[in-house]
């Protein structure tokens, strides 16, 4: 049997959530301690990360957002996971889509995301 911690779909799930309601407790406690994320353009180190998210908290950011996955593709070798794809997120003014990659590295039978990028296509 198998935990929670150690379900990558669910952890997935849980960083998403974390992110589009901008809990910077629940990010901190998924991300390993030497993530970065990407969006083609510039590179933001988890401590940056979580205080841009923590400002635009402050600054109402939190929203009814909507993310439908396609293609989706997971590839798992041991205590690493690589999961590309498209999304479309609709915050219920525009909607957008973007390719993505994530890197998730298991820690203490646990998975972390390690890395994300994503571009606009």
């Amino acid at each position: 049997m198998s935990s929670f911690k150690s379900n990558l779909t669910l952890m997935r799930n849980e960083w998403y959530n974390a992110f589009y309601n901008a809990n910077i407790e629940q990010l901190d406690y998924l991300e390993a301690e030497w993530f970065i994320a990407s969006n083609g353009q510039k590179i933001l180190y988890k401590k940056h990360q979580l205080r841009k998210i923590a400002l635009s908290r402050e600054e109402g950011f939190i929203g009814a957002v909507k993310r439908r996955e396609i293609d989706v593709v997971i590839r798992e070798f041991k205590d690493i996971a690589c999961v590309s794809g498209f999304a479309e997120i609709y915050d219920g003014h525009t909607s957008i889509r973007t390719s993505f990659i994530e890197n998730w590295i298991k820690i203490n039978d646990g998975w972390k995301l390690q890395f994300i990028a994503f571009e606009s296509v």
